[in-house]
């Protein structure tokens, strides 16, 4: 129990220690092509900059919003943002929700990490699907992304029958993105995932140890990527703006933070 909650406090204490070690750098917009949403392709293209809105009026996507949606110009993710974008979900209330979900599953089950049937078994899963799916976030969307150039957010396709948009939600867990728009393969997402899943063995019980385990926990968590990427993609915007303990920014002050 002793080394279980020293994981918790390793956990929680690593974006901070991550972010304090980046040096702070100025959020700047691409020089010059910006994404986005083309029906015809599984893949947001690039195009030359223009006025995202009538009248001449750019819109620009909140600093770290997880979804961009169509029209919307992405303020680009240094260093340093992708940490802040990534602990900005740790703290996220609303991401407790998936994380008693698992817990209560696996309570139901008991299936891993077996740590029995009791109250404080579930209160142990808690702890456990926390430190999971917090080293997920870090993974995917700060160090990872940070070391192969890639962006961590999601760029709706917004157009296009049911079917085509399910497709593409559902393709964005294997394409990824880099940080100036070129479409490749999803390494941060799949490889955070996989190292993740891999940690699982510092901080679960032992009859819950081994390569199985591992291999199960990673299905898992692409499955609920794909899952979270069909609600991103049809989710109404302004649900968004309500799901979030944080105010998003407006197009100027957008603007100005990427000046």
């Amino acid at each position: 129990m002793q080394r279980f909650f020293w994981w918790v406090c390793l956990a929680l204490a690593a974006p901070q220690l991550l972010m304090a070690a980046v040096p702070g750098t100025q959020e700047t917009l691409p020089d010059a092509p910006i994404p986005v949403a083309d029906a015809a392709n599984s893949m947001p293209r690039m195009q030359a900059q223009a006025p995202a809105a009538s009248g001449g009026v750019v819109v620009y996507a909140p600093m770290y919003a997880r979804t961009i949606f169509p029209g919307e110009v992405a303020p680009r993710l240094t260093v340093k943002g992708k940490f802040i974008y990534s602990f900005r979900q740790m703290v996220e209330p609303v991401n407790l929700v998936p994380t008693v979900f698992s817990a209560g599953e696996s309570q139901l089950r008991n299936t891993d990490p077996k740590y029995g049937t009791d109250t404080g078994a579930f209160e142990q899963r808690i702890g456990a699907a926390l430190i999971r799916e917090d080293s997920d976030r870090l993974f995917t969307n700060a160090v990872l992304p940070s070391l192969l150039h890639e962006d961590p957010r999601y760029y709706r396709l917004g157009v296009g029958s049911t079917t085509a948009r399910t497709e593409y939600a559902l393709e964005q867990v294997f394409v990824g993105r880099t940080d100036s728009g070129k479409s490749i393969p999803n390494y941060a997402g799949f490889l955070g995932r996989a190292m993740a899943a891999g940690l699982t063995l510092a901080y679960y019980p032992d009859t819950s140890q081994g390569g199985g385990v591992v291999l199960r926990t990673l299905a898992a968590s692409l499955g609920g990527l794909a899952a979270f990427n069909v609600m991103r993609e049809f989710v109404p915007k302004e649900i968004f703006s309500h799901l979030t303990i944080f105010g998003h920014s407006s197009s100027a002050e957008a603007a100005q933070q990427t000046d």
